[in-house]
């Protein structure tokens, strides 16, 4: 019996072949087809040819049938659209403007216009990197004229990148119910949809997107929006039970502002080119314009990424337009507020202790300004719209975890012409590669140390390998100068603990780190930023001199003493405690202990009582530093994590033996604000106040 090819599930051409050939072999019929230059070698590799582009197309036909395994756009489009899922499209970079308008009078009168409109349209143009563009305004604006000076203030005029564009489409078939907006790159949060009756008529009916069919009947007057081929979305109206249906002889009208995305983000400086006409049909010559610009090109997008699509269509399928559990209010928060760049949200039954009934949502936005009370108040009551009862969403601020990583990366010179300098300054950029490729699940995530290492060594063929030290920092923040206060914070990972690692024995002894023969920690794990203490100053120390480890009196501390503030810093003293220290001529001094406790297990560190009186940088905030246990970081709940100030040592192994210890708790040194060149990658811009009436936004 003949054999049967048994190979059936290659994909590589060169085995298909041989998987054929085997086969001829247990045939008498074919003696040749083992040399290459015979005509039965040439049919077998068309054979082997066909068959492999069968099993490809097959393959990749499979690939391209799920959301999980499809590279497409087009395909993972469609299958978005089962999830009712519409990927987003390009938004439009947007701008603030304020200007006035100086009428004339009418006629021989002294009376102004009542009015002045700026028309709809292409109006104000303004250049970025050396590109024009031009800005539209959606609708016809209109402001009252001051009689007593005849001028017209816009105060805030909200104008978009772009170009107005309308199409207009006669319905002459009712069973048609999609048609094509045919521009790409179109803003379809600027899209307008009208009907008239007629090409005659000046009757317009406005319809609206409709995004829940909840409460939509036959009458509703609405349309559907989809992306199709090609990245262009087609606007689909009802059948006459969800949604009105369309009739015969009806106009479509659409208008639509067609936009270059991000590449008009930080225009500043508009030229007016529009028209403005007065109250009484007059056109207002440009030269009676004053323009000031309120609010830069900012908030454009490109279209929404294939991965993203992949992301985010299966969540917005399983919150169903309701927010229950926590992914559903990050999908939701993401929808109601599209500046939010990563959103977590967690329960209060995961904070200590408990607060059951509400679910808090933390916002990093896109330009990591922190949001104003107007702004959390609105997304709050959006968010509501979705919420089940009797539970309450609250807005928070993101708290920023740092990351400090320190690398040593070894590489082979001679497999390379890039200097020392250069290998770093590749590695930095990895680094920041690294850190944007997550930007919008930044939150709830992890850093594994292997990935990230592995990151670092793919960064340049010469690189062997490389040794990481990872830091954690973060801020206690919003206290009061000059007022005692307790404030914990929660790394959320365990700190490692200098007691498992003792020095030496306080006795002489052996010891256990526990009795009287316990050995005394050599190091810290648990740091603080310089700041200066209320009470311990220059006079103080010169008085008390030298404390040898003890603390000085609280009863040592001088009235009305108008000498310079110690510098001085917190750090733990292996023990679970934080004591407050400033340094001599290199010698520490301990002014004061029992300063806060650290829990190395939990991660959780609780600095006070303690009287701040300034900090270098005059910002109510002291960076607290860490050594975690693992270099394996967890991001938890309401976390925002950066990466801060990494370093980066390259080192020719082949001619420096330079060689870096896994662990060195005596290389720590903490963060530091104190006005000195960081190098920040991803760092969000803190802002306690945001005034909310000198923003369009």
């Amino acid at each position: 019996m003949a054999a049967i090819p048994s190979n059936l599930t290659s994909l590589d051409f060169t085995e298909i072949r041989e998987s054929i050939r085997s086969y001829l072999r247990t045939r008498d019929e074919f003696t040749d087809y083992d040399f290459d230059g015979s005509a039965a070698s040439y049919l077998l590799d068309v054979l082997s040819y066909n068959t492999y582009y069968a099993s490809f197309t097959a393959n990749m036909a499979m690939n391209e049938a799920f959301l999980e395994s499809a590279t497409i756009r087009d395909n993972v489009v469609k299958i978005a659209k089962q999830l009712n899922y519409t990927p987003r499209s390009v938004k439009a970079p947007k701008a603030c403007v304020r200007f006035a308008v100086q009428t004339s009078t009418i006629g021989g009168s002294t009376d102004y216009p009542s009015s002045v409109t700026m028309l709809a349209g292409d109006v104000f143009v303004s250049t970025t990197a050396g590109q024009g563009y031009t800005f539209t305004l959606p609708s016809d604006l209109t402001a009252t004229v001051d009689q007593g000076t005849g001028i017209a203030t816009f105060e805030q005029v909200i104008i978009y990148q772009g170009n107005t564009l309308n199409y207009e489409y006669i319905v002459d078939d009712v069973k048609k119910r999609t048609y094509l907006i045919p521009s790409e790159n179109i803003d379809t949060d600027l899209l307008k949809v009208s009907i008239s009756p007629n090409a005659q008529s000046e009757e317009i009916d406005t319809y609206n997107l409709v995004e829940n069919i909840v409460d939509v009947d036959g009458t509703t007057r609405g349309y559907f929006l989809e992306e199709t081929d090609d990245q262009r979305y087609n606007v689909v109206f009802g059948d006459g039970v969800i949604c009105r249906q369309l009739i015969a002889g009806e106009v479509i009208k659409l208008q639509y502002v067609k936009t270059e995305g991000t590449a008009a983000n930080g225009c500043k400086r508009f030229s007016f080119i529009g028209r403005v006409v007065d109250s009484t049909g007059r056109f207002v010559s440009t030269s009676s314009i004053s323009l000031v610009t309120v609010d830069g090109a900012q908030d454009g997008e490109d279209l929404e990424t294939t991965l993203s699509i992949k992301f985010n269509a299966p969540r917005a399928f399983n919150s169903q337009n309701r927010a229950v559990t926590e992914s559903d209010y990050e999908y939701i928060t993401k929808k109601v507020y599209p500046q939010a760049k990563a959103v977590t949200a967690y329960g209060g039954e995961r904070l200590q202790p408990p607060v059951y009934g509400k679910v808090y949502i933390s916002i990093r936005t896109k330009s990591g300004a922190l949001l104003n009370t107007t702004t959390k108040k609105r997304i709050r009551t959006d968010l509501q719209k979705y919420s089940i009862a009797a539970i309450e969403p609250v807005i928070v601020d993101p708290i920023t975890l740092f990351i400090r990583p320190k690398t040593w990366a070894f590489f082979d010179g001679n497999k390379t012409t890039l200097s020392n300098n250069e290998i770093a300054s590749k590695v930095l950029g990895a680094i920041d590669q690294y850190n944007s490729q997550a930007e919008s699940t930044r939150f709830n995530g992890r850093i594994d140390i292997s990935a990230y290492q592995t990151m670092i060594d793919s960064s340049d063929p010469s690189i062997s390998g490389n040794v990481t030290h990872m830091t954690l920092g973060m801020n206690v923040e919003g206290f009061n100068f000059g007022q005692t206060f307790t404030q914990c914070i929660d790394f959320g990972n365990e700190i490692a603990n200098p007691n498992d690692l003792s020095g030496a024995d306080k006795h002489g002894g052996g010891g256990t780190g526990t009795d009287s023969g316990a050995c005394v920690p050599k190091y810290s794990t648990v740091k603080s930023g310089t700041f200066y203490a209320t009470g311990y100053t220059e006079n103080l120390l010169n008085l008390t001199g030298s404390t040898n480890g003890n603390q000085i009196s609280s009863a040592s501390l001088i009235e009305n003493d108008t000498s310079a503030f110690l510098p001085v810093n917190i750090r733990d003293d292996g023990y679970g405690n934080l004591i407050m220290v400033t340094k001599v001529d290199e010698t520490e001094t301990v002014l004061k202990k029992d300063v806060g406790t650290v829990d190395y297990k939990s991660g959780q560190v609780c600095l006070g009582p303690v009287d701040i009186a300034s900090t270098p940088d005059g910002t109510a905030r002291v960076p607290i530093t860490v050594i975690p246990a693992s270099s394996n970081i967890d991001v938890g709940p309401g976390l925002d994590p950066a990466i801060f100030n990494p370093t980066v040592q390259s080192i020719d192994y082949t001619i420096d033996t330079t060689n870096a210890k896994t662990f060195d708790p005596f290389d720590f040194t903490p963060i530091n604000f104190d006005g000195s060149s960081i190098n920040i990658i991803d760092y969000p811009t803190t802002v306690y106040e945001v005034p909310e009436f000198n923003s369009c936004f």
